[in-house]
């Protein structure tokens, strides 16, 4: 009679699991940098391993090559701002101040707080997208998921209060494109701008042209 086969350990799957996630961990966060510094193109599997310090057949076997490091790297940062909790609250906060003047402008601080995190990722995205289709359509999707979610605050923060004429869809595109990621680093980083310039500037256009003219109170 033969011994029956004994069970793998769950210790050790576990360990393994774990050093696993540490390994992809490392990877992943070793190639933000390179991603960020030194662009897509002038990227290499070869300099994320040399700075994760794995085999670049690590980095080949978990991410399969350049395109899906990269899609990770994005993955990973965008989950990093998915807070929904959080979310919820500092809306909450916003739609309890008294008028749409002060709505607005913590609307615009809290979205370009998020934008400073946010913008460097969407850089790697622009930079990856002429060679890569889901950066492509990644920043399409994108851009339609901002624009539904600034529809809503709109409606949230500033319903009854827009301009005459002006409809809440139009008046989230305006929020949009002053908000967006390309234009917050075209500003904050490529000429320079300090972040309360930027947050001032982008506050009183969208004040100007989003807002009614408010009644003086008799």
């Amino acid at each position: 009679m033969t011994d029956a086969v004994k069970p793998r350990r769950p210790y050790r799957s576990r360990l393994r699991a774990d050093q696993a996630a540490l390994t992809r961990g490392r990877i992943i966060a070793s190639a933000r940098e390179l991603f960020l510094s030194r662009g897509y193109g002038g990227t290499t599997i070869a300099a994320v391993a040399a700075a994760a310090d794995v085999a670049a057949e690590t980095v080949y076997a978990t991410f399969g090559g350049k395109s899906g490091l990269i899609e990770a790297v994005i993955t990973a940062a965008i989950q990093d701002q998915d807070d929904t909790a959080e979310d919820a609250q500092w809306a909450a906060q916003i739609r309890a101040l008294a008028s749409p003047d002060e709505r607005l402008q913590a609307w615009v601080a809290h979205t370009c707080r998020h934008l400073k995190v946010t913008s460097p990722v969407h850089a790697m995205i622009r930079g990856a997208a002429d060679s890569e289709p889901f950066a492509a359509e990644l920043r399409i999707r994108l851009l339609a998921e901002r624009l539904a979610l600034h529809a809503t605050r709109c409606r949230q923060f500033l319903a009854g209060h827009l301009r005459t004429g002006l409809t809440v869809e139009q008046a989230a595109q305006r929020y949009n494109a002053l908000l967006s990621p390309d234009l917050h680093h075209l500003l904050t980083t490529d000429m320079g701008w300090p972040a309360a310039q930027h947050q001032q500037w982008v506050t009183a256009l969208l004040q100007a042209d989003l807002l009614a003219e408010q009644q003086p109170a008799q």
